[in-house]
């Protein structure tokens, strides 16, 4: 039986001193995805970059700010923690949070939402801390415009996050708004869809640059090969969205983000190599097809309704993710039986490929029988999975063992 792990309070971290005119942001990603997420904040020029738990601390100037919201592809939102205070009840907590100068972030004239996550036996009703903190910034503003702003749950201008552990809070603004997954490309009625950053951020951990050719063989939705164009193409996921809550900041410039935008835009190019997309279901071939016509990518991917068992493969080199069932509909030998035909085409029919495999049945997994030179840890949704790739030779070259297969030896 597993050990349960024992709570740790998150360590405040300690920003370096910051040079004039940057201040402490927080870059919220999915678990597993830490890391990525800190060299992409890195090649945009943030400064003090440190990754968390399904967090990148970093510092950044305003400009940076609308270059993480356009540029980032595994980022969910980027917050700007306005303070930090203890509260040992919701009156300290009303109390702590009405003695921010909120005109000062933005307009009475704004919707707003406050969005909390509450930990610990101090507050422990999410909603009823949020409320407290609402009614603090309608009362900071009635008392100092004699108006209040109204509350948009759906679509508010302006996103507050109170963060609370034991008595710990932390308020902080999204510079976001919309989560950033929300492309605007999926197909509404998409069945159990990767999250886009999920899938952008597989790619990158795969090494995908765009330099080969690239296949999604069981392609769902379509969105491990949109990202993979996106990729490819050096199209910014921002780019498909115009609107941001930094737009309804006070302190927003216009004229800055319409030059950061316009550099985003002259930073695509067109990749030479193929990008396709197959899917067995004819239904999910037609989704692929819809969203990539949303992105405006139809052009580049080549969406189509095919087996993978039996569809001819593109020339190699080359990168195949695949994102197979994990067992949750189809019986316990059937799963197995079509990992094991999985491994069987990657070996009979894509040499000079690079494979990657999802998954969320580590059993099934060992049936492609198959030895995986890297593997990483990602959650789909709730679901734990693997991330496993394969280096597939002509012949009988195999790659070292990988921590999985010793484990189970």
């Amino acid at each position: 039986m597993e050990r349960r792990r024992r709570e740790v309070k998150p360590k405040n971290r300690p920003f370096k001193k910051r040079a004039p005119g940057r201040f402490a942001m927080v870059a919220v990603t999915l678990q597993g995805l830490e890391d990525v997420l800190a060299r992409e904040l890195t090649s945009i020029g943030a400064n003090d970059v440190s990754p968390g738990k399904r967090a990148v601390y970093f510092t950044a100037d305003k400009d940076l700010i609308y270059k993480a919201n356009l540029r980032l592809r595994t980022a969910l939102r980027v917050l700007k923690p306005i303070k930090k205070f203890k509260a040992d009840d919701e009156e300290a907590l009303y109390t702590g949070a009405a003695a921010i100068e909120w005109s000062r972030h933005f307009d009475g004239d704004k919707t707003f939402a406050v969005k909390a996550a509450v930990t610990g036996p101090v507050h422990t009703h999410s909603h009823y801390a949020a409320l407290k903190v609402k009614d603090a910034i309608a009362d900071h503003f009635r008392e100092s415009t004699g108006s209040r702003p109204d509350v948009d749950v759906k679509r508010p201008d302006i996103v507050v996050h109170l963060r609370i552990y034991n008595n710990d809070i932390s308020l902080s603004l999204d510079s976001s708004g919309k989560p950033l997954n929300m492309r605007g490309y999926r197909h509404r009625d998409a069945e159990a869809p990767l999250n886009e950053c999920l899938a952008a951020g597989m790619l990158m951990l795969a090494g995908y640059e765009g330099k080969t050719n690239f296949t999604d063989g069981m392609c769902g939705s379509g969105t491990l090969a949109i990202e993979a164009a996106m990729i490819a193409n050096k199209i910014a996921p921002g780019l498909m969205r115009n609107d941001f809550a930094f737009m309804h900041w006070k302190d927003y410039e216009p004229e800055l983000f319409d030059v950061i935008r316009e550099a985003t835009v002259n930073r695509i190019e067109e990749c030479p190599h193929k990008i396709k997309a197959i899917d067995h279901d004819i239904h999910a071939a037609r989704q692929a097809r819809e969203a990539a016509e949303a992105a405006k990518l139809d052009d580049i991917i080549e969406v189509k309704h095919a087996d993978f068992m039996f569809e001819a493969p593109l020339p190699a080199p080359g990168f195949l993710v695949l994102n197979p069932p994990y067992g949750e509909r189809l019986r316990h030998h059937d799963i197995e039986q079509l990992y094991e035909r999985i491994g069987a085409r990657l070996k009979e029919a894509y040499p000079g490929y690079r494979a990657w495999v999802l998954s969320g049945n580590r059993e099934a997994m060992f049936k492609i029988g198959l030895r995986t030179f890297a593997t990483h840890h990602l959650m789909n949704g709730k679901i734990p999975c693997r991330f496993a790739g394969f280096q597939l030779y002509s012949g009988s070259k195999r790659g070292a063992p990988s921590e999985d297969e010793k484990e189970a030896q």
